[in-house]
């Protein structure tokens, strides 16, 4: 709800006039209070003192009668309760009272140690006493004070004061209420009057608001209201004149999708367009004020202090590459220039800054970068490959034909040389077909053809049947293949088929490498993370600078240069691609002479009946 500024004012005076009065209502109920009271307690100290002056020698004549007879006509005065006579020993002698008081008010226990106390009787009268004691007359032989004789109790009416001060506190209080109601009454009047000529002026300052600039408001006067009306014309002709061109310009920064940062001569902020906010993730006021540093990185900033000297002189630069920095610390490529705002008379206002965010072009730049070199690395990998097959394939190949060749040259020769030569043949034809089969293996790989069917399967029985197979090799060389820890009640999630032709070739390698009469162990083991398998073998080992390139194709270490262990070089490049594509890692660790360990890992997964049945295909 809207509150009038003559309300707001009225409500200051009267809250003014209501704290004024109020306070000083309470001062003067105060002081006359204390006046009041002060007075009330020196009428009664000096009645209780002057009889007890009088009292002294009705004390020594023991004169009742009379004594009696000045209390009573002393207790008629106004407030006086009470006036009791007491002997040395606080003995009750003498009662003037017009008030009953109980014979424990009666009572004077011991001498009082003040002159005065309050007290409050039995039917709830609030009285003040006094005392004062009777001493015998002073003699001109006496040495010290003089003796008491007794007592005067004098019991005054404070109740009736206290009335009366309540009585002296509302008619104040109404005073104080009709001075204020006269008082508000003349400033509410006084202040319609005065601020009638504001509302004009409020009801065009909302117009203004609002976006309307050609109004003006009259002026009826020539004081303070009148200049601030004239002012207020004044000040909305020239902004009418200048929101025209200023909205045209700020239509167009703020379509603009470069980022417009506008700076002073220093190379501080003083303004930025609305793109710029959304690059940037900067508020308006955040970046105003700030040097221009704010936005570069500490490497790439285009506008130190000697840059912005230079661009003052040449008056612009352009189309670099750089790169913005965003409030998170993200960096931007832009395309940067940077140009001189001058005023019609050549003089320098600042310098525009425009840039353009350039992310897209870098990302397909530098994709563009990457399938080239891509490319490059498949062409340079075609090269190889085709020299490594035709040289893998001709070796065989000339064997076979110069078995055949010399079989078949001169005259018919025994039946036994006949059959030698055949199965030397057999036996190249087979290193030519598993070379085939390799190769056919890591081309599906390659595209995508080739299937992983996954299941659960027991860890026990995989390792235990590759193991079976394993023995028929190892025998030529009397290898012994051997459990370290047994892989009981073990499951794992994978492909049999892939997963046995796995372990084959790893157990291949291992005999093939290995002197006779040696073992070879193999060892599994299971956690909720992952299942691991190790094939350790003691034979001829691996060189450790030999070990980064044994998962490539056709690499054969210098151990194998002299040809004596048969094969292409592609079984562990194979073995690498199946353990992938079953989510594990293969890694490979040797000693030169000493022997290898390959350990291969596998992600744990939780089985279920449909996992069970899950049939993946592996895209490599």
């Amino acid at each position: 709800m809207c509150v009038r500024l003559w309300h707001k004012l009225l409500v200051i005076v009267v809250l003014i006039l209501i704290g004024a009065n109020g306070g000083l209502t309470f001062f003067t109920y105060q002081a006359t209070r204390e006046a009041m009271f002060e007075e009330f307690n020196i009428r009664g100290r000096e009645l209780a003192k002057a009889i007890a002056s009088e009292s002294m020698n009705y004390y020594q004549t023991q004169d009742v009668e009379g004594f009696t007879t000045l209390l009573q006509s002393l207790g008629e005065a106004e407030g006086v309760l009470a006036i009791l006579a007491y002997t040395g020993r606080s003995n009750l002698w003498i009662e003037s009272s017009i008030i009953e008081l109980a014979s424990s008010e009666l009572a004077l226990s011991t001498s009082p140690t003040r002159s005065s106390r309050e007290s409050l009787l039995p039917n709830h009268m609030r009285v003040t006493e006094f005392f004062h004691p009777v001493s015998f007359p002073f003699s001109s032989d006496q040495v010290g004070p003089p003796n008491t004789q007794g007592w005067i109790r004098v019991i005054l009416d404070r109740q009736s004061l206290e009335a009366r001060l309540h009585l002296v506190l509302w008619r104040t209080l109404g005073i104080s209420v009709f001075i204020m109601a006269v008082g508000g009454g003349l400033v509410f009047v006084l202040l319609r009057q005065s601020l009638q000529v504001i509302t004009p002026l409020t009801d065009a300052t909302k117009q203004v608001a609002s976006g309307r600039l050609d109004i003006l408001v009259p002026v009826h006067s020539n004081d303070e209201l009148g200049q601030l009306t004239t002012g207020f014309n004044q000040m909305t002709e020239r902004l009418y004149k200048t929101t025209v061109s200023k909205d045209y310009l700020d239509s167009i920064l703020t379509s603009m999708l470069d980022c417009l940062v506008v700076l002073d001569t220093k190379g501080i902020i003083q303004s930025i367009n609305r793109s710029t906010e959304q690059l940037l993730g900067f508020q308006c006021d955040e970046l105003i004020g700030q040097h221009i540093n704010i936005l570069f990185p500490s490497t790439q900033n285009l506008l130190p202090p000697e840059r912005i000297s230079q661009l003052l002189k040449e008056g612009s630069f352009g189309h670099v590459e750089s790169c913005y920095r965003t409030k998170h610390g993200k960096l931007i490529p832009v395309l940067f220039s940077a140009a001189t705002i001058k005023e019609a008379n050549e003089t320098i206002q600042g310098i525009a800054c425009l840039a353009q965010d350039i992310t897209e072009r870098k990302k397909a730049q530098a994709a563009l970068e990457k399938a080239n070199a891509r490319l490059k690395e498949l062409d340079q990998l075609r090269s190889q490959f085709f020299a490594d097959i035709s040289h893998e394939l001709r070796t065989p190949l000339t064997v076979i034909r110069g078995e055949a060749e010399v079989t078949l040259r001169g005259k018919d020769k025994p039946l036994l040389e006949y059959k030698t030569s055949l199965e030397r043949i057999v036996q190249l034809t087979g290193e030519v077909n598993q070379l085939v089969s390799d190769l056919l293996f890591l081309a599906r790989s390659e595209t995508g053809t080739i299937q992983i069917t996954k299941s659960e399967l027991s860890l026990e029985k995989l390792l235990q049947d590759v193991r079976q197979e394993a023995t028929v090799l190892a025998r030529k060389k009397n290898i012994s293949i051997t459990f370290v820890n047994a892989p009981d009640s073990m499951n794992l999630f994978g492909d049999p088929q892939r997963l046995k032709q796995l372990l084959l070739i790893l157990l291949d390698n291992a005999i093939k490498y290995s002197d006779a009469n040696s073992h070879i162990q193999m060892g599994a083991r299971q956690n909720s993370d992952d299942t691991t398998i190790e094939i350790i073998d003691h034979g001829q080992g691996i060189a450790e600078q030999e070990l980064p390139h044994i998962f490539d194709r056709f690499y054969r270490g210098h151990r194998v240069k002299d040809h004596t262990q048969p094969g292409a070089g592609l079984g562990l490049a194979i073995a690498k691609w199946i353990t992938e594509a079953h989510g594990g890692h293969i890694h490979f660790s040797s000693r030169l002479g000493e022997g290898s360990t390959v350990t291969l890992q596998f992600p744990q997964q939780t089985f279920t009946s449909e996992m069970a049945r899950e049939i993946t295909t592996h895209r490599g």
